[in-house]
């Protein structure tokens, strides 16, 4: 898919699954600015953004190697964000980071017991993280942490933004995160999530247009 029609048919095919994934809310100030470790460095520069603009006076930097960051990163993702904040200001008494989670459910599992070993009470956390997971951190939170008000702010930014492989296998990783939510809530590690038949139908569109017969589990 490289001329213009092609870009907008692509669009056309995720746009239900990235309206429905990418959760954003307008940022409130919080106990904490909880970070998601990935690939992508405009994770790290909104969560600086969020400090900077006074919304938390702490961030939680989670993540070791993923797929996507093994042999591409030097060290774990936590650690390349915490470089990051570091030489965008924020203090290094203002991180905490946990560089052992390898998954959505650790990082939260994970970061929250840091958090609780520093002895900083969480009322309320401002998740940072790729755009289309937001969704699941938030289900994550509401089934691990039920008392804990969570806002999902990841990087400002449309599909165009987000795209960090080819576009055939950025589409399969979207129906890959919507299938998660299903899988995920029936073991117990997130919340169950309502998901619009407009959704599913994309998801049936997605699979049928390259050919997926089986469930897809990329990162």
């Amino acid at each position: 898919m490289t001329n213009a029609w092609d870009a907008a048919q692509f669009e056309a095919l995720i746009q239900p699954l990235w309206d429905y994934l990418s959760v954003s809310d307008l940022p409130f100030p919080a106990d904490v600015i909880f970070v998601f470790g990935c690939r992508d460095l405009a994770v790290p520069a909104r969560a600086s953004e969020l400090y900077s603009d006074g919304y938390a006076s702490r961030v939680l930097l989670t993540g070791s190697f993923g797929r996507m960051t093994r042999g591409v990163f030097e060290k774990e993702e936590a650690l390349v964000f915490e470089d990051y904040l570091l030489k965008s200001g924020v203090p290094k008494e203002a991180i905490l980071t946990e560089k052992v989670a390898a998954n959505t459910l650790e990082n939260v599992q994970f970061g929250m017991a840091m958090l609780k070993a520093h002895r900083i009470a969480v009322r309320s956390a401002l998740l940072v993280g790729k755009n289309f997971l937001m969704r699941r951190g938030i289900a994550t939170f509401a089934k691990q942490f039920q008392s804990i008000h969570v806002l999902a702010c990841p990087p400002c930014g449309g599909i165009c933004q987000a795209l960090d492989r080819s576009t055939e296998a950025f589409a399969i990783r979207l129906v890959a995160e919507v299938e998660r939510l299903d899988r995920y809530a029936r073991q117990g590690d997130i919340s169950r999530l309502p998901i619009p038949e407009s959704v599913r139908a994309a998801v049936t569109r997605i699979r049928k247009k390259f050919d997926i017969a089986t469930p897809v589990d990329i990162s």
